[in-house]
């Protein structure tokens, strides 16, 4: 009897080892628990989780072990996670509350890299300023599902914004809308067998340039750089139906979330704003519903789409349109939607990953003109402009393409200058 009860004891204290073990990466040691204050004595890469789920994040000095130093939550269900860093390193714990200090800089052109595991696929997330964009990349083992990418101005995930929904095959992405001078923080979200997961958090500051402006005023708008001047948001403002505009409107660099739609194709779906004549100026739009419908002639100012859903303009009755210093990402459609007799005259835009940037309604003839100029236009899939109409023309001068497939496509009129 009594060899049983040393057996049964000296099982569980085999049990107990393999289940602390588990709270941590092979040949780390922890170091502090969940909401403790833990410090490495010099930059270190620790692990956060439990259960053989961990998110990687390069730290020195005193931290708080939590979610919002690390980005994400590597496993939600376990209430109780460990931080720990490799054996050979330096490390100690408090039970204090003192605040958290990261090793990620601040310098322009800082690079910086973690990861994180879940379903079998593991991601390792670095981001590095390349002048006024932000280069990320990506190491993977395993094959997720889906992947998604999301940034944010601080490096608490609540909030985050997602920007780009490259294939689950991709390693890398461009972000082209960041503002200069300004810290980003992104993360990698990817899907496996039905559940979501995430990298660890990286960052990077983009050089500082002071021709550009983050202000949320009128004065924001008409920079001379290309691209919108409110691609950080200062806000959201949740809408429960459309926001109509008569004359002008600034929305203050706010988000402007509806509360309908979904970021899909569907059409008929409510537009975010309804502009029957004015200006539209220094908004972000939400990714739900259908963008901007435009009822007379407009001005669209300093404008973001971080997530282009059905359409991001349409235009449904006959007018002249100006829209200049606009940033928008990731339409698997058409971007602007012509179904009227309009002049669309678009300038100091920065595009980035659309299927069609101006589309003609299909079979129509109304006919449309349409111009580009002092753009920057990138990863456009089908081509640049689309129409059924020969009578309908597009110009394009001083514009900045790449991985374009076509300038132009159907029976229009196509000038590049």
């Amino acid at each position: 009897m009594y060899k049983k009860i040393l057996f049964t004891l000296a099982a569980a204290g085999v049990a107990l080892t393999a289940n602390a073990a588990s709270n941590r990466p092979a040949d780390y040691k922890t170091i502090c628990k969940i909401d403790q204050t833990c410090s490495v004595s010099s930059s270190t890469k620790v692990a956060f989780g439990a259960s053989g789920k961990f998110v990687y994040k390069t730290l020195s000095g005193s931290f708080k072990c939590n979610v919002s130093t690390f980005g994400s939550d590597p496993i939600p269900s376990k209430s109780v996670k460990e931080c720990s860093i490799p054996k050979s390193g330096s490390g100690s714990s408090s039970s204090s509350d003192s605040s958290s200090s990261s090793s990620d800089s601040s310098d322009s052109g800082s690079t910086s890299s973690e990861c994180g595991s879940g379903g079998g696929v593991k991601i390792c997330l670095s981001a590095k300023a390349s002048g006024s964009d932000i280069k990320l990349s990506w190491s993977k083992s395993g094959s997720p599902d889906n992947v998604e990418v999301y940034r944010d101005t601080d490096s608490n995930p609540s909030g985050r914004t997602r920007i780009g929904k490259p294939s689950a095959s991709a390693t890398s992405f461009t972000d082209t809308s960041p503002s200069k001078g300004k810290t980003y923080y992104y993360w990698i979200k990817f899907r496996k067998s039905g559940t979501w997961y995430n990298s660890g958090v990286a960052s990077a500051k983009t050089t500082s340039d002071s021709s550009s402006s983050d202000s949320s005023s009128s004065s924001s708008s008409g920079s001379s750089s290309m691209g919108s001047a409110c691609t950080s948001s200062k806000g959201t403002v949740k809408l429960s139906s459309t926001k109509v505009v008569d004359g002008t409107f600034d929305g203050g660099c706010k988000t402007y979330l509806p509360t309908w739609g979904d970021c899909g194709q569907k059409e008929g779906q409510d537009p975010v704003f309804r502009v029957n004549g004015g200006t539209l100026k220094n908004v972000i739009v939400g990714n739900r519903g259908d963008g901007i419908h435009v009822y007379g002639n407009a001005t669209i100012e300093n404008v973001t789409w971080p997530d282009v859903c059905e359409d991001g303009l349409t235009v449904k009755k006959a007018a002249t349109v100006t829209i200049k210093n606009i940033t928008a990402n990731d339409a698997s459609d058409k971007f602007i939607q012509v179904n009227a007799k309009a002049t669309v005259n678009v300038s100091k835009a920065k595009i980035n990953n659309v299927l069609k940037m101006f589309r003609e309604n299909g079979g129509k003839c109304y006919p449309i003109k349409v111009s580009v100029k002092d753009s920057d236009l990138s990863k456009v899939n089908e081509a640049i402009f689309r129409t059924d109409c020969s009578s309908s023309t597009f110009t394009m001068s001083n514009t900045k393409t790449s991985s374009i497939k076509a300038v132009c496509k159907g029976k229009g009129k196509c000038t590049v200058k």
